[in-house]
């Protein structure tokens, strides 16, 4: 029986569980070789930059998030947003531009102990402003924080208003799955998916609708992380999955936050993440530790292959001629990751595992303005991702391919038999290097043509 997309995501939820792309994949890699996302033909059916557009609100009794975006009315000057305490003491605060005649609006976007970003909204143009330092000794990261600490407007500025936020970039595209074997995670008719929301860079959550793809995506949450040391981070590109064996939600993230504190990453790069509540919506917190790996790694994604019994990690390395994808494996989920296969010869980021017809299939982006595809699991390069247009357009001067090809396989009955996710790397106006946002957000579509379906 042929049902809609609608309809297929609807009695999955009414059953209670999420439908996997296939069952087992004994054997499958075999089968239908010749077909590969190189056979696909993507096009772009949406696209979008949110500009301190996506909000939420805190959760109650929050008031005060390391991660999140602030905003106030300035009418005159002088004003400016204060940090307080219970008690009024002022921890931090942050003037009111000068170079903009009142009224506007001030935005200040927080991400972390990085410094916190001044931007003004006058006659629909949002301008980026400057970046302000926290004082010396004060970590907005601090996990009490978040009920004692708020946000205050002093001299000419109405009562600030503090929401989670998307940015005024968005990049780091993956998608949540469901299962050890990676199968799309689906909720209410909807897919779900992590992003970096970013002047700095934060971890957020989004959620597509794979029966109106055209519709664009809409803003689900933010994720801080936990190191059992009284901070909340903003770790990033993280690879989250719902697991039913164990009950809770699992993944793999990498450690970017260490960066911001030490001016270095942490050893290996990767980091294991759990929790037991959904992170997907509104304000979560999940729980990390380091994955043991050796090197420097990012962009992980992972599934449990039950043929080989193993776990199969894909991972950007980086090695002394670049950054490589390379597939590692274990008995483990959250650590004990041995190489599996070689280095790849591509500059790659981005990495990724797909299923298409019931076969496994690797991705990366490249800095070759390429998303390449390679075989599961040994990285063997069978081509590249057709894209029109490309999300790297014209652009000079910057690596702009290192995208990330999140590809997934819909129900039939969709509009597209296949969707894509990715992002651009345009920075946002005004922002100082060696800052950079990363852009807009991406949706592609594909279908098979007659060929492939007979091919399939």
């Amino acid at each position: 029986m042929r049902m809609a997309c609608g309809a297929v995501l609807t009695a999955a939820m009414a059953a209670g569980s999420v439908m996997a792309v296939t069952d087992s994949f004994a054997g499958k890699e075999e089968r239908c070789a010749a077909f590969s996302p190189c056979d696909l033909d993507f096009k772009c059916v949406w696209r979008g930059r949110n500009v301190f557009d996506a909000e939420m609100s805190f959760p109650d009794g929050v008031s005060f998030v390391p991660s999140a975006h602030y905003k106030a009315e300035v009418t005159r000057l002088p004003a400016e947003m204060r940090i307080v305490d219970a008690k009024g003491n002022v921890c931090a605060s942050f003037a009111a531009p000068t170079n903009v005649a009142p009224p506007y609006t001030m935005h200040l976007s927080v991400d972390g102990v990085r410094s916190a970003a001044v931007f003004a909204s006058k006659g629909g143009d949002t301008r980026f402003v400057r970046y302000d330092k926290w004082p010396n000794g004060f970590d907005p990261r601090r996990k009490s924080f978040l009920r004692e600490l708020s946000v205050r407007s002093d001299g000419g500025m109405s009562q600030v208003t503090s929401s989670l936020s998307a940015g005024v970039g968005q990049a780091d595209v993956r998608f949540v799955t469901r299962g050890r074997e990676g199968a799309l995670y689906r909720e209410g008719g909807r897919l779900f998916f992590t992003f970096s929301a970013r002047h700095g860079s934060a971890c957020a959550v989004g959620s597509i609708d794979p029966a109106k793809p055209s519709d664009g995506w809409r803003f689900e949450g933010s994720i801080l992380f936990d190191y059992g040391d009284g901070l909340l981070r903003n770790d990033l590109a993280p690879h989250i999955f719902l697991d039913d064996e164990s009950g809770e939600w699992r993944g793999w993230a990498c450690n970017f936050s260490t960066g911001a504190e030490t001016g270095g990453r942490a050893r290996g790069g990767v980091n294991a993440v759990w929790s037991k509540a959904s992170p997907l919506h509104g304000l979560s917190e999940m729980r990390a530790k380091s994955l043991g790996l050796g090197g420097m790694n990012e962009d992980p994604c992972c599934i449990y292959d039950k043929g080989a019994g193993k776990w199969r990690l894909l991972l950007s390395t980086f090695t002394p001629s670049g950054i490589r994808a390379q597939m590692f494996e274990s008995d483990r989920w959250d650590g004990g990751f041995v190489p599996l296969s070689p280095n790849v010869k591509e500059d790659s980021t981005g990495t990724a595992i797909a299923v298409i017809n019931g076969v496994r299939h690797c991705l990366s982006g490249s800095v070759d303005r390429e998303y390449y595809v390679y075989s599961y699991p040994m990285l063997e390069k069978k081509g590249d991702i057709k894209m029109s247009p490309t999300p790297w357009g014209e652009s000079k001067g910057w690596p702009h391919g290192r995208g990330w090809p999140a590809l997934a396989e819909m129900p039939e009955g969709c509009p597209y038999r296949y969707l894509m996710l990715t992002m651009d790397r345009i920075n946002y106006p005004g922002i100082p290097d060696p800052n950079w946002t990363y852009g807009a957000i991406f949706i592609y579509g594909a279908n098979l043509q007659e060929k492939d379906k007979e091919t399939k």
